[in-house]
């Protein structure tokens, strides 16, 4: 069957074809998930283990070494870092792109249950399994009260059990997590001169407690049908019996119980996070979503929820009737910069779209033509998302860039049919069999051009990392686009032309060449005259008639077969060519990983002296609330401007258009306050981080790091930050080559711009450590144990089992009255009830049964690859690119080891992104370090040379030839170079666009388009040399190669310029319109389009000279002259 005829001779059925691809379109775009971003699947799993009360140096010995040991062989691990801090473990496990969740789940569980022991009283360890997208909250929800005096920390148990379970049964949500609040529990307040007085030890009464607080099935009797269980029941579930509890019999043989030695209360958890907001306590809750789930869909969802919560009935309001004015509020989400950005990318496929019909109609001068070829663009872009739904692709900005860049492509095909298919009509066919013999001529042609296209992508697919996956969309979406328009040429616009098409009149208007029929009527009318008028686009097609005319006569005087002639081209090509290269080299910025984006979050973290308790974090934070106060109390960023101008200290700008805190709130945990701030104003948000740096200037102790959230980012990190790991077995050592290298990257940066973990680690928080005395001890019946237990109870208290609270499990803890206020110094004097050898019991000081040493405490230990290290942090401001502040980081690194601040013994090694961008670019573009096998190998492998080979051998394979396809080789570095300058051209707009990997992506698009131009005038001039038959045309003579050039030039000089004006004005809205997203894909457009049009220009001039050359050259060229073509119209069009 042959599908053209089919599809001409049946336009009904190609109508409801394209109507369900229309359909099927529309219900895809309905299903897509949409985000921001691709997902960027690398498995990110964490084993945390709690073990309260122990310093970081017990943890690391006793869990973290244990645990490191089995998790080093887990395959496919890409990095292994672990986290001591006080009370806890934490490893981080990270692995390739590509990991299977669930294997490498199922591994780490089975190397975490190898491990042969814990200490008695460690938690069970929790695993957790994420991503690096996954891991970035998506929506930030503020709990807030009207009553100024309550504490919202009191409402934690509340809101974990009616507000958590309903925000995590939304679809989508993988987790939620709650900050500031504290939980219940029930304190049995003891006084130890109670405690002697009664003859009662710690021990005893801890024991007491954890015998009578129990639940357990004695079994089942049978009972002749039934059987009878029975289970005895202890555990307490109210504060009476807890009281009631007799711990022993005094001398009298009276009860000793609970109450007469203690205080039962239920109170609140010792405080450890504080969160504050606008100046009333608040709890911070995150929502986290699933990995390909539809974050607005979530978003949607989550307010619907919360609206819930706060209407009548809601669990707010019923809140011990709505005393407090508890109201749960939407802070911060990602939906408004999603909806900003993917209504940018929308807004400029429209216009994109329609400049591209204007040129077209531009070109054609003809609105039946226009309309036909126009067609193709909202089949092929509609059509395309139903590849992506069953790709299982999610709808996001880069995708929908790669809709916008192939708008301009689409039409290319299109533009080739219906050329040849007027060109028919031109020579007296009717419209049917103009349709017809027009699309089965050039079929071949578009077919071998669009796989052209495709398989210069090819090579781009294997890379398989975060960079790697963001191609995958944007190549996904080019592939399927310009697929579907080579369908759409061959069948939608074949059947358009036989119905909608007109033979000529006396007038030629459409698409034959530029010169067209100047004979008149012997009386014009007004109407002819304006027709005339809109047909010569009043006076533009003369000129480019002329213009046309005057370049072909250059190349044929260029071409003129002689010594000096060649001579003269060989100097042109060598100055061209050689000049791009070089000046490629020149503009070649430097290059950076992913771009950060203009997200309204701006992040905070501020390290506090070490050994700071959280109260004193807390005021530290509200210092700072109130130096921002003026910010978030104005109205708008005019009310905010008079409180400026404000200076980054990072990069010396200055701003006077200062925005209005929208929102404005801090968390307080041991050791940091960390602080978040969104811009009324979310196309002003860099002020945000210059204003809260001038605020830490009241707290002259510490230091901070502010940047503007990235899109690509971990948490609030940057998509250019650097990490440094610097480690070595001795401490002291890797400590001092630390300091150093902090205050050398602080000078090259800014103090801003360097964090460090662990925090403060070159200062160390006061211990007192408690060691027994071993005499006194044994005398007194006392072991380490009970030591440890006693002076939990006495300081921290000591947990000994649940209680049951409405319904929940929460602790039960046995410690000192804090009625009695006591301070480090005096808990050495505290009494101690302990039993002597003859059964009495005393009460004796602390201090006599232990010594207090007092020394120092490391605040968190880091371990990078089961070896101690610390990361230095840097972020570089947003126009200093990553491979820049790679080089300076480098250079103080050096400068370090020269001065002998650093040994052989400090290994330093740059991460994260550094590496990515190296592995990236490496693939990409290779990796040279001088002429070797290592450098000649990765250049071989690399994408963008594959790109080239594979671009190559299809078109020798298209020509029957080795050579040909050298001459069309020639534009590639014409493109590079326009490439290069368009990328120039729009740093110089804006500082902050940089070569990032994305726009390193557009130079390989180039490959797959620009060669496209050059295979337009070699094909054609082949075509011009051997002549050709045509049952419309009759016999065409063979012409001179120079003569065949100078006319494949004239002829092709048209279409080759419409193809690019399309593609190029296509693509121009995403280059040149600012706003949220933009920065993803404006480098690689400035890239594509500046490439094509100088491609365009110097292609009409190099093609045509090293084409001449070659034919000079070939002894024997015109024997193929004699050769037939084996496609008659097989003229490639640009994509």
């Amino acid at each position: 069957m042959d599908p053209i005829k089919f599809c001409i001779e049946n336009p009904v059925k190609t109508t409801v074809g394209v109507i369900l691809v229309l359909l099927f379109g529309v219900i895809a775009l309905s299903r897509i998930p949409v985000q921001l971003t691709p997902d960027v699947d690398r498995p990110v799993i964490t084993v945390r283990t709690n073990w309260d009360g122990r310093s970081p140096e017990e943890i690391e010995k006793s869990i973290i070494l244990e645990q490191e040991e089995k998790l080093k062989s887990v395959q496919g691990l890409w990095k292994m870092t672990s986290l001591a801090s006080l009370g806890s473990a934490r490893i981080t496990l990270e692995f390739n792109v590509g990991a299977s969740p669930d294997r490498i789940l199922q591994e780490v569980s089975n190397k975490i249950d190898e491990v042969p022991e814990y200490p008695e009283d460690v938690d069970r360890p929790i695993i957790d399994l994420a991503d690096t997208a996954g891991d970035n909250a998506i929506a930030y929800l503020l709990l807030q009260a009207e009553d100024p005096d309550f504490e919202v920390a009191t409402f934690y148990d509340h809101a974990d059990r009616f507000l958590i379970p309903s925000l995590e049964r939304i679809e989508g949500v993988a987790e939620i997590e709650i900050k500031g609040g504290r939980q219940h529990q029930v304190q049995i307040r003891f006084d130890p001169e109670a405690l002697a007085r009664r003859s009662i030890t710690i021990s005893e009464l801890n024991a007491a407690l954890r015998l009578d607080n129990v639940n357990a099935t004695a079994g089942d009797l049978a009972d002749s049908r039934q059987d009878v269980r029975f289970r005895v029941l202890g555990q307490y579930n109210s504060l009476e019996p807890l009281r009631d509890t007799i711990i022993k019999y005094d001398e009298l043989g009276s009860p000793v119980r609970v109450s007469d030695v203690a205080r039962v209360e239920l109170a609140l958890e010792k405080t450890i996070h504080f969160d504050q907001c606008k100046g009333r306590t608040s709890l911070t809750i995150f929502v986290k979503r699933k990995t390909g789930s539809n974050v607005l869909d979530i978003i949607e969802n989550v307010n619907r929820v919360v609206e819930q919560m706060n209407a009548e009935g809601g669990v707010l309001r019923s809140f011990k009737n709505d005393r407090y004015g508890l109201r749960l509020r939407m802070a911060f989400d990602d939906s408004h910069y999603i909806y900003s950005a993917i209504g940018l990318v929308e807004q400029n496929l429209w216009i994109g779209g329609g400049l591209a019909v204007l040129v077209l109609l531009l070109f054609l001068r003809s609105i039946r033509s226009t309309m036909i070829v126009a067609v193709s663009i909202p089949i092929s872009v509609i059509g395309t998302f139903v590849v992506m739904w069953f790709a299982d692709r999610n709808l996001n900005v880069i995708s929908l860039a790669g809709l916008s860049f192939a708008v301009g492509m689409v039409v290319d095909n299109a533009i080739v049919v219906l050329e040849n298919i007027d060109r028919h009509l031109q020579l007296g066919a009717s419209p049917r069999q103009a349709a017809y013999n027009g699309t089965k001529e050039v079929w071949g042609a578009i077919l071998a051009s669009t796989l052209t296209t495709i398989a210069v992508f090819a090579p781009v697919l294997t890379i398989q990392d975060e960079a790697g996956q963001l191609f995958y969309d944007i190549v996904l979406a080019i592939c399927a686009a310009v697929t579907l328009s080579l369908v759409v040429s061959v069948a939608v616009i074949p059947t358009a032309a036989a119905l909608f098409l007109r033979a000529p009149k006396h007038i030629a208007t459409s698409l034959g060449d530029a010169d067209h029929n100047n004979s008149r009527r012997e009386s014009p009318t007004w109407h002819d005259s304006i027709t005339a008028s809109f047909v010569g686009l009043f006076g533009l097609v003369k000129i480019f008639t002329w213009f046309g005319n005057r370049w072909t006569s250059m190349i044929h005087l260029l071409t003129f077969r002689s010594l000096s002639s060649a001579w003269l081209r060989l100097m042109l090509i060598a100055i061209v060519t050689l000049g791009s290269i070089g000046l490629s080299i020149a503009l070649m910025p430097p290059a950076s990983y992913l771009p950060n984006g203009n997200k309204n979050f701006t992040f905070c973290r501020m390290s506090t002296p070490a050994g700071y308790s959280v109260m004193e974090n807390y005021y530290v934070g509200q210092r700072i609330e109130q130096e921002l106060k003026p910010f978030w109390n104005a109205k708008n960023s005019e009310e905010a401007s008079q409180y400026g101008p404000v200076i980054d200290q990072r990069t010396g700008t200055e701003y006077h258009d200062i925005p209005a805190l929208k929102e404005f709130f801090f968390v307080v945990a041991r050791g940091s306050v960390f602080m978040i701030g969104i811009s009324d104003d979310p196309a002003n948000v860099e002020p945000v981080a210059a204003i809260f740096n001038k605020a830490f200037n009241v707290i002259p102790a510490s230091k901070g790091v502010t940047s503007q959230a990235s899109i690509f980012g971990r948490g609030a990190g940057s998509s250019n930050a650097v990490d440094i790991e610097v480690s070595s077995n001795d401490m002291v050592r890797l400590k001092a080559a630390c300091t150093y290298l902090e205050q050398r990257l602080q000078e090259a940066f800014s103090k801003f711009s360097v964090r460090t973990s662990p925090e403060n680690f070159d200062e160390a928080g006061p211990e007192r450590q408690l060691q027994i005395k071993q005499e006194v001890a044994k005398r007194l019946n006392i072991n380490v144990s009970d030591l440890a237990m006693s002076a939990r109870s006495m300081i921290d208290g000591s947990f000994v089992g649940d209680f049951d609270f409405e319904g929940d499990n929460i602790d039960l803890v046995l410690i000192r009255d804090p009625a009695s206020e006591i301070f480090p110094e005096q808990i050495a004097d505290l009494p101690v009830s302990v039993r002597e050898s003859d059964g009495s019991v005393v009460m004796v000081p602390l201090g006599q049964i232990a010594d207090f040493i007092p020394t120092e405490a490391s605040q968190e230990i880091r371990r990078v690859e089961q070896q101690r290290a610390i990361a230095l942090t840097v972020t570089p401001p947003n126009h200093v690119a990553l491979e820049e502040a790679q080089e300076t980081i480098l250079d103080v690194v050096e400068q370090a080891r020269a001065e002998g601040k650093m040994g052989n013994d400090i290994f330093v090694s740059l991460s994260g992104n550094a590496d990515r961008l190296t592995d990236v670019r490496a693939a990409l573009m290779g990796h040279w370090n001088g002429w070797n096998r290592e450098s000649l190998g990765s250049v071989a492998l690399s994408r963008f040379f594959l790109a080239l080979v594979i671009t190559y051998l299809l078109m020798a394979a298209l020509f029957e030839n080795f050579l040909y396809p050298l001459v069309i080789m020639f534009t590639v570095p014409l493109a590079t170079v326009g490439g290069f300058v368009g990328l120039w051209m729009v740093h110089r707009e804006d500082p902050t666009q940089q070569l990032d990997v994305l726009t390193m992506l557009g130079f390989v698009i180039l490959i797959g388009v620009v060669v496209n131009n050059a295979i337009l005038i070699v094909h054609q001039a082949l075509n011009f040399m051997r002549g050709h038959h045509s049952a419309a045309e009759g016999e065409i003579a063979p012409m001179s190669a120079r003569d065949a050039i100078c006319e494949s030039v004239r002829t092709r000089m048209r279409p080759i310029f419409m193809t690019t004006f399309t593609s190029i004005f296509g693509m121009l809205p995403l280059v040149i319109a600012p706003g949220s997203g933009s920065e993803l894909y404006r480098g690689l457009g400035s890239v594509v389009v500046g490439g094509l049009a100088f491609a365009t220009i110097f292609t009409l001039l190099v093609i045509p000279l090293v084409f001449s050359l070659l034919m000079d050259i070939l002894p024997n060229h015109r024997s193929a002259e004699n050769q037939p073509v084996k496609t008659e119209e097989a003229l490639l069009t640009k994509h």
